[in-house]
């Protein structure tokens, strides 16, 4: 009897992990699907405007008016999450995002392609936030070493595959059969979703899951209390600037190839490839080296002017090696700045959950903001010569928070930051 005991908890135990890994394969599947479609859509999306022979300030408002619908979704969508099934409403606005993609290449003229743009933003984000609330909830279960694969795959689906996937549709069916068959993935989705997320509520019970202390923690919560803390100032401002660079970029790279590098439109979509694969294999596989390297602060900087040498590139250099370069550079500084931004964050003494909020409104503010200012720049200034005024607010930040540091070779800001928390450390 007393033998049978062990093995009991072992099995329970053994079933217990085999259950996690099932759940976290089907999981990061789903998450990676997902953003294979968020990012051949935003190919489509780009191609159409194209084919209507749009402006580049209209261009920039089609991309940007599902940013804004995100931004604005997000805290709406978490209080209908809050009262509803994540499996149900995954499902519901997958099966209309189908829908939604089925009607677009038929739309007549751009206006009615941003506002349908927009209202797949308001859906996205109720995606985003079920599927990120569900990840949250296992987390605990899963191991914080698994904490970074939902969004390293979101982005390598969105950013790499998912924008490649979409030139090869429009290069070998045309336009409309790629927004057909971009509904049917959708479509696909709802089943999976169906099948991969939980089937009851997640209660408000949910929450104290995170860490027992988290919420008992003494810290900054209010805007005004967060920004009076210097390593808070510097990643809100860094956030912002490299959301407003990346959608930036974003938005206009297939027209850079198109337009400036004469490249076929199918081959175009490389650029943004190229600076996707970058970001993520940083997210992925180059966290430890980063964060526990005793030169962090030196490579947080340099990622900085890695950015801004690529800015420099796409406005000075228009060649095939020289852009390619600078899309690597860009996703390279991009994937830096948001390891040591997140990992500042979360040793400071703030509070989590709203610097999280702060982080992912500015996020998505900055990015709607730097495509419909890039568009409009575009528009007077040349579409080169907007990568160049974009380096002035880089310039200026890095000398900022970097240049006397360097200058002075002063310790790190991130640890002199938190210093004052060090007596209450355990």
């Amino acid at each position: 009897m007393s033998e049978s005991l062990p093995l009991t908890a072992e099995a329970a135990a053994s079933a217990r992990d085999g259950e996690l890994r099932a759940f976290l394969l089907r999981f990061i599947g789903l998450t990676l699907l997902s953003g294979v479609t968020i990012g051949m859509n935003k190919v489509l999306a780009t191609l159409l405007g194209l084919h209507l022979h749009v402006s580049n300030f209209q261009l920039a408002a089609i991309s940007s008016a599902e940013t804004l619908a995100m931004a604005l979704g997000t805290i709406p969508a978490g209080y209908i999450l809050s009262r509803g099934n994540p499996k149900h409403l995954y499902a519901g606005v997958s099966l209309s995002l189908a829908l939604a993609f089925c009607v677009l290449p038929w739309l007549p003229g751009w206006q009615w392609v941003a506002l349908l743009m927009f209202l797949v933003g308001l859906c996205i984000s109720l995606r985003i936030v079920a599927m990120s609330t569900v990840f949250l909830v296992r987390l605990p279960e899963l191991g914080q070493g698994k904490a970074g694969w939902y969004k390293g795959t979101l982005i390598l689906g969105m950013q790499f595959l998912g924008p490649l996937c979409g030139n090869y549709l429009i290069a070998q069916l045309g336009l409309k059969a790629g927004f057909l068959i971009s509904a049917l993935m959708f479509a696909i989705l709802a089943v999976l979703g169906w099948h991969v997320l939980p089937n009851n509520t997640l209660p408000s019970s949910t929450a104290p899951r995170k860490p027992a202390g988290q919420a008992a923690l003494p810290g900054a919560a209010s805007l005004r209390q967060l920004l009076r803390l210097p390593i808070v100032r510097s990643t809100y401002l860094f956030e912002i600037l490299a959301s407003f660079t990346a959608s930036s970029v974003g938005v206009f790279s297939i027209l850079l190839a198109i337009r400036v590098l004469h490249w076929p439109a199918h081959h175009a979509v490389w650029l943004m490839a190229v600076q996707g694969l970058s970001c993520v294999l940083v997210l992925l596989f180059l966290g430890r080296c980063v964060l526990a390297s005793r030169h962090r602060e030196q490579l947080y900087g340099g990622a900085h002017l890695a950015i801004m040498a690529a800015l420099l590139i796409l406005g000075l250099w228009p060649d095939s090696i020289a852009y390619l370069a600078a899309s690597v550079l860009l996703g390279l500084g991009l994937g830096v700045n948001n390891l040591v931004n997140t990992d500042n964050i979360a040793r400071a003494p703030v509070d989590k959950a709203r610097v999280s909020a702060h982080l992912t409104l500015f996020g998505m503010v900055g990015g709607t903001a730097g495509a419909l200012a890039a568009g409009r720049l575009a528009d007077l200034t040349g579409l080169r010569n907007v990568f160049l005024i974009w380096l002035f607010p880089w310039l200026a930040a890095w000398l900022a928070f970097h240049g006397s540091r360097w200058l002075r070779r002063a310790p790190p800001a991130a640890v002199s930051s938190l210093a004052p928390t060090a007596e209450s450390a355990p």
